[in-house]
């Protein structure tokens, strides 16, 4: 375990976890930014924190390193984004209608994609909550055509990855891509960040008992995950799981991770149909304040972590 570099081994993944305390603070950095100056100033028109669902994606990003991977996500996938190689500037250009980012200024800064830069294509994403599922069908059908059908090796091991949250899983997309992916046995992962709200709604309320994972245990075809999406370790281990198993298998995967939303829905959200009490027991499960005691001063002494977060 080097404590430069920030490379240790957890239950099976090789993580660069200097580089995943750099992304995740990266993250946070850049919600601070619209969260305390940008949007009030009216600089810009809707911000989507990643607060509590950032160590999970940069983990997840850090496995899609195959050119050939396909992903698609949603307006709180900007770490993701992050660590498939968006660079800052041309994130808060997305957000303030100025040249550059994923459109060149002309969306709210949420509607994303991003060319493979070396690692996994960020497809083009629309807004609506669910939209994402389907156009990963289409990578992974393709995927599945050059590799099966064409005999093109070089795609024998990518994947396609989708990323939503607990409330679009109760959208048309999702069990379109759920009904299509298993029949079909393709090389497909959902990744479904569950916070316990769909924007105000708790998720008890719009799903049954409120896992979706628990409820397709019995689904022919998909193999099911469950983890901590706060906990560094746990994070790591089942991503890396369920990331193999889809391209070993060939095979469909659902994980679920349980993560906080440390934010409104959006900037305009202020969770007053939160009580003081579960806003208290959610910022106590932060995933920056994990990742800082698992590095520190395990891998990483102090005086590193406090020059990441002054960089």
């Amino acid at each position: 375990m080097g404590v430069g570099g920030g490379v240790r081994k957890d239950s099976g993944p090789l993580v660069d976890w200097a580089r995943v305390a750099r992304l995740v603070l990266t993250s946070r950095c850049l919600d601070d930014i619209e969260e305390r100056e940008l949007l009030p100033k009216g600089l810009m028109f809707y911000q989507f924190s990643a607060r509590g669902h950032d160590l999970s994606q940069v983990l997840l990003g850090s496995l899609l390193e195959n050119a050939r991977d396909g992903a698609a996500g949603y307006y709180r996938s900007r770490p993701l984004l992050l660590t498939l190689g968006f660079g800052v500037e041309d994130a808060l250009a997305s957000a303030m209608a100025k040249a550059g980012g994923y459109s060149d200024g002309r969306d709210i800064g949420a509607v994303s994609n991003l060319p493979s830069r070396g690692q996994a294509t960020f497809l083009p994403m629309a807004g609506d909550v669910g939209s994402q599922f389907t156009p990963a069908v289409g990578w992974a059908r393709a995927i599945d055509y050059r590799g099966r059908v064409l005999g093109d090796a070089s795609w024998s091991h990518a994947i396609a990855v989708a990323l939503g949250g607990d409330g679009s899983v109760a959208t048309n997309g999702f069990w379109a891509a759920l009904n299509t992916v298993t029949t079909l046995s393709l090389p497909y992962l959902f990744v479904i960040e569950d916070n316990g709200y769909s924007l105000s709604v708790p998720a008890t309320k719009q799903t049954p008992g409120g896992n979706i994972a628990r409820n397709l245990a019995s689904f022919t075809g998909l193999h099911i995950v469950e983890g901590d999406g706060t906990d560094p370790a746990d994070a790591a281990a089942k991503l890396r799981a369920a990331v193999m198993h889809v391209r070993e298998r060939r095979a469909p995967a659902l994980i679920r991770l349980t993560v906080p939303r440390l934010c409104g829905h959006s900037g305009q959200d202020t969770q007053a149909y939160k009580t003081p009490e579960f806003v208290e027991q959610e910022r106590a499960r932060d995933p920056l304040a994990k990742l800082r005691r698992h590095l520190v001063p395990a891998m990483m002494p102090e005086a590193k972590w406090e020059a990441l977060e002054r960089e």
